[in-house]
């Protein structure tokens, strides 16, 4: 898989070989690294098992280079994004939960869902109708 996933605010790749690396923050405060498959709608996650929290917790990701909160409050208070570009050099928004456990991710080009992923997916496809408004 060729993609690749950047920032959306300093454009820096976040993916190293197999995985997206996010830098996290638990409600309870904890900080920690994670790792998630690039392939979307796969749910399996690295960390270290110092990096600890509960189904349904809320956990805020971060660029682990410039550091900026990747949560979008203007579209759900509990969703994060990240641009995902393909082989073609296409951009894609990527919305995924920010919560535990929840499986939500979408794929968006220019404010319309293009495919979601996850079954908690439709919880947001619902909300938004034919894409968020930003």
């Amino acid at each position: 898989m060729k993609n690749r996933f950047l920032c959306p605010s300093c454009r820096s790749d976040l993916k190293i070989k197999n995985s997206v690396i996010f830098s996290a923050r638990t409600e309870k405060g904890i900080n920690g690294l994670v790792l998630f498959s690039p392939e979307l709608g796969n749910y399996s996650i690295l960390h270290v098992p110092a990096f600890t929290y509960t189904e349904g917790e809320h956990i805020d990701f971060y660029c682990p280079v410039c550091h900026a909160n990747l949560g979008v409050p203007e579209i759900g208070k509990d969703l994060a994004e990240v641009i995902m570009m393909d082989e073609k050099k296409v951009e894609y928004n990527i919305i995924f939960s920010e919560i535990a456990g929840k499986q939500c991710t979408i794929k968006m080009k220019e404010k319309t869902i293009i495919e979601s992923y996850g079954e908690d997916a439709g919880e947001f496809s619902n909300f938004w109708g034919e894409g968020p408004r930003y």
